[in-house]
C-alpha cells in the first residue's frame, strides 16, 4: 500500500539581507495541512536561526518520532503496558569543501512500563522497533540504537493490619471481565469479613488481659513514676500495629522455603517441564527463585547481593516458554501456594502476581 506525504516550503528574500550575499536569510516556512507552520532556518554554523528548527534536526527528530511510534505498535502487538517513552538523539554531520553529508546518527530511547517486572521485556523490544521503523530504513547512513541503563524497581504494596484483617494500598489497575465461576466474590468476601472478625475477637481479648481487676484499680496513692509506666503500657496495648512487609506477615523465610520446595517436587515428576532445567540437581534453582521471591516480597537482599539485578526476562529469553509451559508453570505455582493456608487477600496479591510474572516471561505462543 502506498501513501503519499506533501508539504510547501517557502523563502522570501530579505532586503536587509539580499540574496545571494553571505549574509543572506536563512529563515524558511515549512506548511503543511493539519499541523500548520514550521519555522525554519539553517543550523547556526551556516549562519542559520537557532531559534528555528534546522534541517538536521528535522531528520533527527523524524529519526525520534517514528521509533516512538514504532515501539507503541511492537508493545502492543506483545501485550505490554507503557506509561512513557522518552528518545534522546546526536546526528553527526561532516562538511567540506565539496559539501557535506549525515555520517551518523544515535538514539538513546528509555522506556517506563505499568508492571516494572516486565522492563527487561520491554528494553529488548527497542531492537524490533528500530527494524520496523520505516524512517531508519529509509536513510542511507547507519542509526544505532544505545539503550542507556535504567532501572526501575517494581512498586510493592503496602500492608497494614492496623484496621484489622491486613488492607493492602495497590495502583488501580484496568478492570478485568468478570470472572467464569460463579459465587466466587461472594465467598471471597465472606472469608475476608470472617478474618477481620477474628481479628476483632482476637484485640478485645488482649484488650480485656491488660484490663485491671477490681482490686488492681489505679491507686491514688502511687508515686509519678508509676502513674506514668502505667499510662506507658496501655499505650502499648492500644497502640495500632506498625507497618510491615508483605514478607513478614506471610510468615517470612519459612513460608518461602516451603513455597518453592512444594513447586520444584512437581517439577520433579514432570518429565517435560523437568527437561527445561538444564541443571541435574534442582537445588540451586529452587534456591534462586526462594532468594528472588523473599527479596522481591520485601525480604533480605541476598538474591541481588549474589546475582545482581534479576534481569527475569533475559535470563528466561533462552528457554522456549510457550503457552503449555506457562500454564504448566502456573498450575504448580497455584498447588504450592495452596500448602501456605495464607490469608485470602495475601493469596490474591501473590497470586496476581505470579500470573503477571508468567505471562512476562513467556516468549513463545
Amino acid at each position: 500500500m502506498q501513501h503519499e506525504f506533501s508539504l510547501r516550503a517557502e523563502w522570501n528574500t530579505d532586503t536587509t539581507r539580499p540574496h545571494p550575499d553571505r549574509g543572506f536569510s536563512r529563515d524558511v516556512v515549512i506548511q503543511a495541512d493539519g499541523p500548520g507552520e514550521l519555522l525554519g532556518s539553517a543550523a547556526k554554523p551556516f549562519h542559520g536561526d537557532a531559534a528555528r528548527w534546522n534541517p538536521e534536526h528535522l531528520l533527527l527528530a523524524a529519526l525520534a518520532e517514528c521509533h516512538i511510534l514504532s515501539y507503541l505498535y511492537v508493545a502492543g502487538q506483545a501485550e505490554l503496558e507503557v506509561e512513557k517513552i522518552m528518545v534522546r538523539g546526536e546526528l553527526t554531520l561532516e562538511a567540506g569543501a565539496e559539501g557535506g553529508q549525515v555520517t551518523s546518527a544515535t538514539l538513546h530511547p528509555e522506556v517506563w512500563v505499568a508492571d516494572a517486572m516486565q522492563l527487561p521485556r520491554a528494553r529488548e523490544l527497542h531492537e524490533e522497533a528500530h527494524r520496523q521503523c520505516f524512517i531508519a530504513r529509509s536513510v542511507n547512513f547507519p542509526v544505532t540504537i544505545e539503550i542507556p541503563h535504567q532501572h526501575q524497581m517494581p512498586e510493592l504494596p503496602k500492608f497494614s493490619s492496623r484496621l484489622g484483617a491486613p488492607i493492602a494500598v495497590l495502583k488501580p489497575r484496568q478492570s478485568k471481565k468478570p470472572s467464569q465461576v460463579t459465587g466466587n466474590d461472594d465467598a471471597r468476601l465472606a472469608a475476608i469479613r470472617a478474618e477481620y472478625e477474628a481479628e476483632h475477637h482476637r484485640r478485645a481479648n488482649i484488650a480485656a488481659q491488660h484490663t485491671a481487676p477490681d482490686d488492681k484499680q489505679e491507686d491514688p496513692n502511687a508515686s509519678a513514676e508509676q502513674t506514668q509506666a502505667a499510662a506507658k503500657t496501655a499505650q502499648r496495648t492500644n497502640a495500632p500495629a506498625e507497618q510491615t512487609s508483605f514478607y513478614d506477615q506471610v510468615g517470612g523465610e519459612p513460608t518461602f522455603r516451603k513455597l518453592t520446595a512444594e513447586f520444584y517436587k512437581q517439577v520433579a515428576d514432570d518429565e517435560d517441564f523437568r527437561a527445561m532445567y538444564p541443571e541435574e540437581d534442582l537445588g540451586p534453582a529452587e534456591e534462586r527463585l526462594r532468594l528472588f521471591l523473599i527479596q522481591y516480597w520485601g525480604g533480605p537482599t541476598d538474591y541481588s547481593q549474589l546475582r545482581g539485578h534479576p534481569r527475569l526476562r533475559a535470563r528466561h529469553m533462552p528457554f522456549h516458554i510457550d503457552t503449555q509451559a506457562r500454564e504448566t508453570w502456573l498450575r504448580f505455582m497455584r498447588n504450592a501456594m495452596d500448602t501456605l493456608e495464607l490469608s485470602p487477600l495475601h493469596d490474591d496479591t501473590m497470586w496476581d502476581y505470579f500470573q503477571r510474572a508468567a505471562r512476562a516471561m513467556q516468549n513463545r505462543h
